[in-house]
């Protein structure tokens, strides 16, 4: 091969080959032509491709979608209620861990195809089918049970959904506002948040109202005579930190001088203040600042 400055380089045999070979008109047509079908094939699987599920969304642990499918949306629940079909004008209520998922199908699905399916598949996973029915070939409905899981089905256009409910006793996490359930709470988790103790706006004393409450305190701290308790006062937003700081600590010592007058022992109550530094809600809506107007009883040891 000549350069224009004269050089000359020598090209091996088989690259000049691919040269001309690459430079055929005849390669060149039949290349673009294979090009065009595969542009064609990928648009065409493009187009098909169903669209994404909803994030955070799965299926079923009762029963796997039909293919070509997707997630519209879906709840969850660890403890519901729902009512799943029995028989025509029939429902059962059953309660516990609750998953329904809504279906979003192609144009050619059919609710009787997302019924059969839906039948087959449990009768292999060894379900019962409880209930089976359809309405002017355009609706469709299967109930199924398996021990303690059951799962309804309904159809109806180019979607369905299912609903899965896991049968199961509630577990008891809230106590209600005593000694003994308090004394549970600390148990746990080691503090628990008192309502109902209130005083007068901006000052330290004690209303009447709050006699109840603070008798079960008493009672708590009588039955168990071993703990050591840090009482914690907390207010809302309203303020400066220069005012509720101090202001909360002073309504926890005169708790902590009410509960000694009931005959708990003070050297087992230490007082602290912690104005709105410490919220558990938000202090923008008039219910938040009423969760963070609170005492706290966090035990030490």
């Amino acid at each position: 091969m000549r350069h224009d400055d004269g050089r000359t380089t020598v090209v091996p045999a088989w690259y000049s080959h691919a040269l001309t070979s690459v430079t055929s008109p005849t390669i060149i047509s039949v290349t673009m032509k294979h090009l065009a079908v595969l542009f064609c094939l990928s648009t065409l699987t493009f187009a098909q491709a169903p669209p994404k599920d909803r994030p955070g969304c799965q299926d079923s642990p009762a029963l796997t979608r039909l293919a070509g499918c997707w997630i519209l949306r879906c709840k969850t629940s660890q403890y519901d209620i729902a009512k799943i079909p029995v028989a025509k004008r029939q429902e059962q209520t059953v309660e516990g861990e609750l998953q329904q998922v809504w279906y979003g199908c192609p144009a050619d699905a059919s609710g009787l195809q997302i019924q059969k399916n839906a039948e087959a598949a449990f009768l292999r996973a060894g379900y019962r089918i409880l209930f089976k029915d359809m309405y002017a070939t355009t609706r469709f409905w299967l109930t199924a049970q398996s021990g303690p899981q059951w799962a309804t089905l309904y159809s109806e256009g180019r979607g369905y959904s299912l609903l899965a409910v896991k049968t199961k006793p509630m577990e008891q996490s809230m106590q209600a506002a005593t000694a003994d359930g308090w004394a549970q709470q600390i148990n746990q988790t080691g503090r628990v948040s008192i309502y109902g103790i209130n005083f007068d706006t901006g000052k330290a004393t004690l209303k009447p109202d709050s006699e109840s409450v603070l008798t079960e305190m008493a009672a708590l701290l009588q039955k168990q005579p071993e703990w050591f308790m840090l009482v914690a006062g907390h207010t809302d937003s309203v303020g400066t930190d220069a005012v509720n700081i101090p202001l909360s600590r002073q309504r926890a010592e005169a708790v902590i001088t009410y509960l000694a007058g009931k005959g708990i022992n003070k050297a087992r109550l230490t007082a602290a203040g912690f104005g709105a530094q410490k919220p558990l809600a938000d202090n923008a809506t008039e219910e938040g600042r009423g969760k963070n107007r609170r005492v706290d009883l966090v035990k030490l040891y």
